[in-house]
């Protein structure tokens, strides 16, 4: 008798034993929280409006016209161009390529006292932007004594403009074969024209 007693006193205390390890679920504490990570918004770049470039263009002065000595001779006449694109000018001129125009800026003189400048792609496009001069050119320097298109008249009296536009296909460039107004001097002039530049040193 006093055996069965221990014995179901043993099963009691290990009965109570479990019962206390395992517990219910509100004796067991809650998981410790983990970290989440948060997304941080990124900075977007915003573009910025750039502001429209102006239409290039040149308006020569006085001073624009220096010695002619001085520019790229193409055949009989002068060239240079103010505007940094002489090597384009001048590769034109050396080359003439049907529908192809002067970059803006250049300048062009046949004799001394009159020139055409290629003004910016809104100026005169039926002339394909092209303004024409007459000098008065001493050692002293320019006056412009008229500019613009049909009241421009060189020396021989004809209208530049008149005169030129029979080579609109090349970019009112006169020269042999294009229809424009012969001059009325022989082509041998031309330098001997170019070489009293007054505003050149020596002449």
């Amino acid at each position: 008798m006093r055996m069965m007693t221990l014995r179901r006193s043993f099963l009691v205390s290990i009965l109570t034993l479990t019962l206390q390890a395992c517990g219910n679920d509100d004796d067991v504490a809650p998981p410790a929280p983990t970290a989440t990570a948060t997304a941080v918004p990124t900075a977007t770049a915003t573009a910025v409006p750039t502001a429209t470039p102006a239409p290039l263009d040149f308006a020569a002065v006085a001073e624009d016209f220096d010695c002619i000595l001085d520019w790229e001779p193409v055949r009989s006449f002068r060239i240079t161009n103010k505007l940094g694109f002489v090597g384009e000018a001048v590769d034109l001129a050396r080359n003439p390529e049907r529908g192809r125009q002067f970059p803006v800026g250049t300048i062009i003189q046949l004799f001394p006292g009159e020139a055409m400048v290629k003004r910016g792609e809104t100026f005169d496009p039926d002339n394909n932007n092209w303004e024409y001069f007459e000098l008065d050119t001493s050692v002293d320097g320019t006056t412009i004594r008229v500019r613009g298109r049909d009241d421009v008249i060189n020396r021989f009296g004809g209208q530049c403009f008149g005169c030129h536009a029979a080579a609109r296909d090349f970019d009112f460039i006169c020269e042999t074969g294009r229809g424009c107004v012969d001059l009325g001097i022989p082509r041998e002039v031309f330098p001997d024209l170019q070489n009293a530049d007054p505003r050149c040193s020596g002449g």
